[in-house]
């Protein structure tokens, strides 16, 4: 049996119904639904229960019926919104969205639009792009490789619409014809789906949490790479993310940016525009490339972004503010959208 937070069972009219991926617990003998300690799901209910509100951990049922039939009897005032897929397949979060949308209930997050066009990399690119805003080259692979010329080398290959990091290592970024074809059949081997091939930008990674529904635009988050060597990571793979020992070895951390007043002042303009023009909502990540012209390149955005507690360093979450801080803001950006 999993250890963790239990599904409340609380009143209807001023709940917040935390809504989880069905993976992330399961049910005890008494029927409630359990949270696993540590997972993001369950550090997202102890931040809210901490601040004293009235919650119930509704899992998303694959069925769909038993989770509307859960949610109609909780009326609940909010769901916060943390689920990540529907049925294992991450192409369908919005369709959740769509969900809670068909039955009227606010909640936390960017809703089926928004999740549809980020995901896209290639549409978000487009759209940025319309802004006015440097995004990096890229063609689109359906089968064979990208015609000699059409990027200069080094390449990352990325799928399309992929998730997170995923196919994101350091044998995702090539320097050859001959690599790049090889990455491709070695990626063709695990999937099917369309492929990105996008030129590199070299330069500092910025990560820029956004909060709110204006929003504020939070300071800059910088990663740097403190030891070089080789297989020394030059990029955010998924093993950076995902593996602290990796991590250790590679002295990987993260720091609010030193940037330029100008440059600072263009990555808050910039930043809420983008979010605007993909209709994110209540908070969202968008990563950057800073040459070292100081050109700022948009790389991808990220709504609903992870929410475990030290993404990016003690107590620091994906927005660098405390986490207490981020949770609450996620919580009354959603309410102040939904009250008429």
């Amino acid at each position: 049996m999993k250890r963790g937070i239990k599904a409340g069972r609380d009143g209807a009219g001023n709940v917040v119904a935390v809504l989880v991926d069905d993976e992330v617990g399961e049910r005890n003998a008494d029927g409630d639904f359990v949270l696993e300690r540590g997972t993001m799901e369950w550090q997202v209910v102890q931040a809210l229960a901490a601040q004293g509100r009235e919650l119930s951990v509704v899992p998303f049922d694959p069925q769909i019926t038993p989770t509307i039939e859960a949610l109609r009897v909780l009326e609940p005032r909010l769901v916060f919104n943390l689920t990540e897929w529907l049925a294992g397949d991450r192409r369908l979060d919005s369709a959740i969205a769509g969900v809670l949308d068909m039955m009227k209930l606010p909640y936390t997050g960017s809703g089926p639009d928004a999740m549809q066009i980020a995901r896209d990399k290639a549409l978000a690119k487009q759209v940025v792009s319309d802004l006015g805003v440097a995004v990096a080259p890229h063609v689109l692979v359906n089968g064979r490789r990208p015609a000699r010329g059409s990027l200069a080398f080094p390449v990352i290959v990325k799928p399309q619409f992929g998730d997170g990091s995923d196919e994101i290592g350091n044998s995702a970024l090539v320097r050859s014809e001959s690599a790049l074809a090889a990455r491709l059949t070695a990626i063709r081997g695990r999937r099917a789906d369309t492929l990105m091939c996008e030129q590199f930008v070299a330069g500092r990674d910025l990560f820029v949490a956004l909060l709110g529904n204006e929003p504020r635009v939070m300071p800059p988050l910088e990663l740097v790479i403190g030891r070089r060597g080789q297989g020394a990571p030059r990029f955010a793979t998924g093993r950076i993310k995902n593996d602290p020992g990796y991590r250790s070895r590679w002295r990987v951390r993260y720091r609010i940016a030193r940037l330029p007043s100008q440059v600072d002042a263009r990555v808050v303009d910039v930043s809420r525009r983008i979010f605007h023009a993909l209709k994110l909502r209540d908070y969202a990540r968008i990563d950057y490339r800073l040459t070292p012209a100081n050109e700022l390149v948009f790389l991808e955005a990220n709504p609903n972004p992870d929410l475990t507690r030290h993404t990016f360093g003690r107590d620091r979450c994906f927005a660098g503010v405390p986490y207490a801080e981020v949770i609450s803001s996620i919580v009354d950006a959603a309410l102040a959208r939904s009250t008429p």
